[in-house]
């Protein structure tokens, strides 16, 4: 056996033909959707392989966000702020692979929709967890900012002085972002799909999702906006009071 062979030959346990297809378990990972012969559609594979990305692609997010916040919860502003990167550029291919979807025609997703049971995209495990780490990591930083007795206003006006926390701040503001692209373009899709005045999967009316895209994680960190705006805006105003009064 040459010594190239030998390389090649996997050394990793499991089933697969390389220590790739071992190491990422590809035998039972593209074994997880259907065959040819149970498609209702042939547009399922495609329905199916955009939604199992995308709960992968959550998973990863949701497990470095939970690292950002027990690092914000040290201090740790730097990598705190690293993996916030890490975490919102994960789930900037989830939102765009909803478009994907998007190509497939309402009457060909109703054929589609009839094996879903009662699915719905309400129920994504990975979307869940998105949802449960939001909190928890303004409830990190929020306690960062009582410790050191900072207002949100201050990290911004001094936002030289405190880097740290304002770059923190600035990717947790990207994350909520995102989670509001996301809503925004699962609303679309539905629109786009099933219509905007129908009952999807659950019984849970499309209108629903368009509630659900004005929530917010982190409202403190968006109003910080408007208070910086309005302050900027008082020296004209004053001048326009004034010129009034004369």
């Amino acid at each position: 056996m040459s010594s190239s062979d030998h390389l090649r030959k996997p050394v990793l346990p499991g089933k697969g033909a390389s220590d790739y297809e071992r190491y990422l378990r590809t035998d039972e990972l593209l074994a997880l959707q259907k065959n040819a012969e149970e498609l209702l559609h042939k547009d399922e594979v495609t329905f199916q392989v955009v939604h199992q990305a995308s709960e992968l692609l959550m998973k990863g997010a949701a497990f470095e966000l939970e690292r950002v916040r027990i690092l914000i919860a040290e201090a740790d502003y730097a990598n705190a702020a690293r993996l916030l990167r890490r975490s919102n550029q994960i789930l900037d291919y989830p939102i765009s692979m909803l478009h994907v979807l998007e190509t497939i025609t309402p009457y060909d997703y109703h054929l589609i929709r009839a094996g879903l049971g009662h699915g719905s995209g309400l129920d994504s495990p990975g979307f869940l967890a998105l949802l449960h780490i939001g909190p928890r990591l303004g409830e990190a930083f929020q306690e960062q900012l009582h410790k050191k007795k900072l207002s949100v206003d201050d990290i911004y006006r001094r936002h030289e002085e405190f880097f740290g926390l304002h770059d923190v701040a600035e990717r947790l503001l990207d994350f909520d972002e995102r989670m509001h692209l996301f809503r925004f373009h699962h609303l679309k899709l539905a629109q786009r799909i099933i219509g905007g005045g129908v009952v999807g999967t659950m019984g849970t009316p499309v209108e629903v999702l368009h509630q659900r895209m004005e929530h917010l994680f982190y409202k403190e960190l968006w109003d910080v906006r408007n208070q910086i705006t309005a302050n900027a805006n008082l020296p004209a105003q004053n001048q326009t009071e004034q010129k009034r009064k004369r």
